[in-house]
């Protein structure tokens, strides 16, 4: 409960969402104070290791410090804003507080998914809040809506795109011709990707989110470790162009579909039509589609990354723990007889891209005499396609199949690959259908 009329805040981190947590407090104060009345917010401890971070304002210059443990334990500080970022030592810092009967608010998406049961339980135990509205989508309030609005039935579907610097990669090669790694040149120049981007590569920043939003969407617990994950390290330049020629952009998706009481859950890059909404979401924004039978399909956009669209959602959690101190909305998933599993998607039916990379030299018309003869053997169509050569000769070809199962897929193209000498690769990549289409 918090009973002082100065709400005493205190920020571990201030990197660029501790820092525009900090600046979104000072400019829009009175707003926010406005929104709590009677209460006011003080600010009573900032912690950096990066003596550089600390703020020029001699008044918040005093109460910095590089110890997360002071500002943790300062008796008048009743919020604690995890914005250090990585699972350690953000999840001992923020264990620590709840224990100590503070409030938490995080951005901290890794620690959300690998210790939110958790956490959740000390805080419930303790009667305090820990919310993390800012660790999918960042200033886009999916978990609100998901948590708190769409009560009326439940969901069946949860996609989208759910990691800004993979999608602003992506973009570049699509809009550019040019190849992954001087997009991601690129994006780091921008700021879009770390000096280590390998958690947005390879898919493990979406997968933190998918799951988060598939715990709230869907009421359930569930296990991490079933969930199954793909990046776009193998995304090619050839891959973006032929996808381009055939209608489609490649977008790294994350996604979760419940159906016969079990969720399929996935995060993979996918080929997505060049007039579904997902491929007019650019740069470093994230989109993100929901659909239930009686609110139907709704779609939600905006700024996935950045300091002040993070601090924008930071501090509405900040607000709402004020208002409602006591309120505690998550035990559904603390319930362990709510788990639902996760189901492998090898046997369901999609449409699937393949993309053959071809020894000019030995071209022996791959598409009509091989690909073509077995796939349609297989009662697999093959509804378009298309080639390019690139500039080392090497020829590309690209083509978009009919309904058919991964597995059955798997096999076919091993067969033709052991059949064709000129074939040096054959990938295949899912055409993204929203369940509802």
């Amino acid at each position: 409960m918090i009973r002082d009329r100065e709400v005493g805040i205190g920020i571990l981190g201030l990197g660029n969402v501790g820092k525009g947590t900090l600046d979104i407090i000072d400019k829009k104060r009175a707003f926010i104070e406005e929104e709590i009345k009677p209460y006011r917010i003080k600010l009573t401890g900032f912690a950096d290791l990066d003596i550089k971070r600390k703020p020029n304002n001699k008044q918040y210059a005093s109460i910095f410090t590089t110890s997360a443990q002071q500002v943790i334990e300062n008796p008048e500080t009743k919020i604690i804003v995890e914005a250090i970022g990585g699972e350690y030592p953000a999840y001992d810092f923020i264990k620590n507080a709840l224990e100590n009967g503070k409030h938490v608010v995080t951005p901290n998406k890794e620690v959300v998914a690998k210790h939110g049961y958790e956490l959740l339980q000390i805080a419930r135990e303790k009667q305090v809040q820990f919310l993390f509205e800012t660790s999918v989508g960042s200033a886009i309030p999916i978990l609100g809506v998901i948590s708190n609005i769409l009560t009326s039935c439940p969901l069946d579907e949860i996609s989208g795109i759910l990691n800004g610097t993979t999608n602003y990669i992506l973009d570049l090669m699509f809009e550019h011709n040019i190849t992954q790694q001087e997009a991601l040149k690129k994006a780091q120049e921008k700021g879009y990707a770390e000096a280590d981007p390998s958690k947005d590569i390879m898919g493990i920043d979406a997968l933190y989110k998918i799951f988060i939003l598939s715990s709230l969407g869907f009421r359930a617990r569930l296990d991490l470790e079933k969930i199954e994950y793909s990046g776009i390290s193998d995304i090619i330049q050839e891959d973006v162009q032929l996808a381009k020629s055939l209608g489609y952009h490649i977008k790294l998706l994350a996604s979760a579909i419940k159906k016969d009481g079990y969720l399929n859950i996935q995060v993979q890059p996918a080929l997505v039509g060049q007039e579904d909404l997902l491929t007019k979401i650019h740069g470093a924004d994230n989109g993100i589609r929901l659909y239930g039978e009686s609110y139907g399909k709704l779609f939600f956009s905006g700024a996935g990354a950045g300091g002040m669209a993070g601090g924008s959602m930071i501090v509405s959690d900040i607000v709402r723990i004020i208002k409602q101190p006591q309120c505690f909305q998550y035990d559904y998933l603390l319930d362990s007889s709510n788990e639902v599993k996760v189901k492998k998607s090898g046997h369901e039916e999609r449409i699937y891209f393949i993309r053959i990379k071809q020894n000019i030299k030995q071209f022996a018309n791959i598409e009509n005499n091989i690909v073509k003869n077995n796939l349609e053997k297989n009662k697999i169509i093959v509804e378009n396609c298309t080639e390019i050569t690139n500039e080392n000769n090497e020829l590309y070809s690209g083509m978009v199949t009919s309904l058919v199962e991964e597995d059955k897929l798997k096999n076919v193209l091993s067969e033709i690959k052991q059949q064709a000498n000129s074939i040096e690769e054959i990938k295949f990549i899912k055409v993204y259908q929203n369940s509802i289409s």
